[in-house]
């Protein structure tokens, strides 16, 4: 019976370390594209969908290069992450931090590797200024003077199918 409780407290305090607005500390692996990565906290392997950015796809113009931003930061360091959700995939949106210091989404957009993603994070100045500062610095995907943003090119790449179907 011992077993049993201890099992239900494991459960129960990992289940709680993962509610919205918890901090979790983890290694950083398998970086999937310059928004995106798993995250092992205490064992268990979580996707991270980072909290106020978008970065390209990797099959579109500039995604391999902010996937490789990314998993030059944060794979294989720690990283403590403040949970701010669950996406519609299932996985936690959180808001990755390197240290105390270094707000990783901050960064991808600041170095023109992703774009601030407003509609889920419209009261971000800092997120804003960021990407003002690099689309005049024409940093990263900036330096393309028209580049598509992940949501258009993702419209586009589903309106495709679904016109292949007809």
């Amino acid at each position: 019976m011992n077993k049993m409780k201890m099992l239900l407290f494991i459960l129960l305090a990992i289940s709680l370390c993962f509610a919205d607005g918890a901090w979790v500390k983890g290694i950083a692996q398998d970086v999937h594209d310059g928004d995106t990565f798993k995250l092992k906290v205490a064992g268990q392997i979580i996707k991270i969908r980072m909290y106020g950015v978008d970065a390209p796809e990797k099959n579109q113009t500039y995604g391999e290069e902010a996937g490789k931003a990314l998993r030059n930061l944060i794979e294989g360091k720690e990283v403590r992450l403040q949970i701010t959700d669950k996406d519609r995939y299932g996985r936690t949106v959180g808001e990755p931090w390197l240290g105390d210091s270094l707000n990783v989404s901050l960064w991808m957009i600041k170095n023109g590797h992703a774009w601030w993603y407003k509609s889920y994070s419209k009261k971000r100045i800092d997120f804003k200024e960021a990407e003002e500062e690099a689309k005049v610095k024409k940093l990263g995907l900036w330096a393309d003077d028209k580049p598509t943003a992940p949501w258009e090119f993702r419209k586009k790449k589903n309106g495709k199918k679904k016109s292949k179907k007809n």
